[in-house]
């Protein structure tokens, strides 16, 4: 039996947790090896790359399930080798790919909704397929963040926190401005007691065909701060810097331009407080709507990106991933230009 396997090379991309990551014009390189331990005869090596988001098959209630055809962002195939046998010498075969200036949603793979991007390559025999492998592409759009000229704070600026977009890994920090008005649960004036700050990041999630789904919420981070012995003014009124909010490295991005499904977050900060020996007070609790993206603040999307689900059936065919030919002579890429994409020769594929 033939071995396939596919490699791609780590200088290409971003990093993501120590994985390879690509988005919008992006251009990859990588390798497809092949041997086989005995000499067999072989018609050709081919290498697809395609795109498909779905909806998992969700119960709404004994015997009903709802579905939804798998909607394919692309499919690409390009024959990297057309021989007459295969042996224990291993053949390597380069490739490289050029993501499209279009916006897709982000490799993911949720409870409702999947959006993946694979590499398949084929060993080809009399047209059967004898033997085949995949690697997952993570993929990423372009969101973009940015800075706030001034904090943003509640109507009676109890609350203020200095961002609103942020990309994973980025720490959320809020200042808390409390007043006898909205601590006040009887008289706490005097003796001490507890504080205890909540700020929790919640995440959403919205499957748009079906209006009879509801929608998930789940904490992606939460933090929690106490201080014991405080007296009873400082538990009416004071100013507060509680620890950040980390938020995890491998969060999805908002978005909501996919036909299918949407994912937003809301970041939620509570106070409450109690006596010595009392309950906890129902507290205040402060909502914000947050932004995670992928693009650091300041930095701008090109201006000709697109949005996969507005462009049209012709658009889509011409704005696809493209297999890039390998430049004779030269085993590298051409040189990065970081105001514009380099120009490769663009392999048409019958």
């Amino acid at each position: 039996m033939p071995e396939i396997s596919i490699e791609l090379l780590p200088e290409f991309g971003w990093s993501t947790q120590g994985q390879p990551t690509y988005g919008p014009g992006s251009v990859f390189q990588g390798f497809v090896h092949a041997s086989s331990r005995e000499e067999i005869e072989v018609d050709h090596i081919r290498l697809q790359f395609h795109a498909v988001e779905s909806m998992h098959p969700i119960e709404v209630r004994p015997g009903v399930t709802r579905r939804k055809r798998p909607h394919i962002l692309f499919v690409i195939r390009h024959v990297l080798w057309t021989g007459q046998s295969l042996d224990s010498s291993q053949l390597t075969l380069p490739f490289t790919i050029q993501m499209p200036l279009v916006q897709y949603p982000p490799s993911m793979d949720h409870e409702y909704y999947q959006c993946a991007f694979k590499l398949t390559a084929f060993i080809e025999q009399s047209s059967q397929i004898i033997q085949s492998t995949e690697k997952s592409i993570n993929y990423r759009p372009f969101i973009e963040t940015c800075v706030l000229k001034n904090p943003v704070q509640t109507t009676g600026g109890q609350v203020q926190v200095h961002a609103l977009e942020y990309v994973p890994g980025d720490a959320i920090s809020a200042r808390i401005t409390m007043g006898s008005r909205e601590n006040a649960s009887g008289d706490a004036s005097s003796g001490s007691g507890k504080r205890i700050v909540i700020a929790t990041l919640y995440q959403t999630a919205i499957l748009h065909p079906f209006e009879d789904i509801p929608k998930r919420t789940k904490v992606i981070a939460s933090q929690r701060w106490y201080e014991d012995d405080v007296s009873g003014q400082d538990l009416l009124k004071s100013d507060l810097k509680p620890p950040s909010l980390r938020i995890p490295l491998d969060s999805i991005p908002s978005f909501s331009y996919s036909s299918f499904f949407a994912v937003s977050y809301q970041l939620k900060v509570s106070v409450k407080h109690k006596k010595f020996a009392g309950l906890w007070s129902s507290g205040q609790e402060y909502e914000f709507p947050v932004t995670i993206g992928t693009l650091a603040r300041g930095v701008r999307a090109p201006a000709q990106l697109r949005i996969y689900s507005t462009l049209s059936s012709d658009e889509r065919q011409v704005e696809e991933p493209r297999f890039m030919g390998v430049i004779a002579g030269s085993e590298t890429l051409p040189p990065y230009d970081s105001t514009h994409l380099p120009t490769y020769e663009t392999i048409t594929v019958p």
